[in-house]
């Protein structure tokens, strides 16, 4: 059981350090903006400057979404959870928890193949600054990849929950107003 507990440390330390560089992420975003704001002002043209906001704020937010997934913060079927009791939440709870797997499993898939083609192939944005698409695609990749592990964790922590009300405080009540 050394080697799960391990693990599952180790993972949630990652889904962690994902959420600490999707902060710096939007750090850096804000400075982009704030760059080609000032840079409009000043009649000054800085190639690229649009794209790689773009590129940083996809970044940021597929780095995000495990860090978010851990701390409860997406949306979910809390309301519904909330009613039901027993068997019936738990059946719910695993259903809702492989069907995210497979779909975040699947999104991965697909966008680790994108960025892998966009890499074979010398992929170069169209805008001035032609950056290889692989790089941005790259961070986005490895942020559903992330996404991907942590929901099917999340999968492997509720089914193997030695206690019923471990199971249940997988889903948090929402917080109250």
């Amino acid at each position: 059981m050394t080697v799960l507990h391990t693990l599952d440390r180790f993972l949630d330390r990652l889904y962690g350090w994902c959420g600490y560089v999707s902060a710096g992420l939007l750090v850096l975003l804000a400075g982009l903006v704030t760059t080609s704001i000032v840079s409009r002002l000043f009649s000054v043209f800085i190639p690229g400057i649009t794209e790689y906001s773009g590129y940083t704020m996809a970044a940021a937010s597929f780095l995000a979404f495990a860090y978010t997934f851990r701390e409860n913060g997406h949306i979910r079927v809390a309301i519904l959870l909330g009613a039901l009791h027993g068997r019936r939440r738990w059946a719910l709870q695993l259903w809702c928890l492989a069907a995210a797997t497979i779909i975040a499993g699947y999104f991965a898939y697909y966008i680790v193949k994108m960025a892998h083609v966009s890499w074979k192939l010398g992929d170069r944005s169209e805008g001035a600054d032609a950056t290889l698409l692989w790089i941005p695609q790259a961070v986005t990749a490895f942020g559903a990849a992330i996404l991907a592990i942590c929901i099917a964790h999340h999968l492997i922590r509720f089914v193997f929950a030695t206690e019923p009300a471990a199971a249940d405080s997988e889903i948090e009540a929402p917080p109250e107003p």
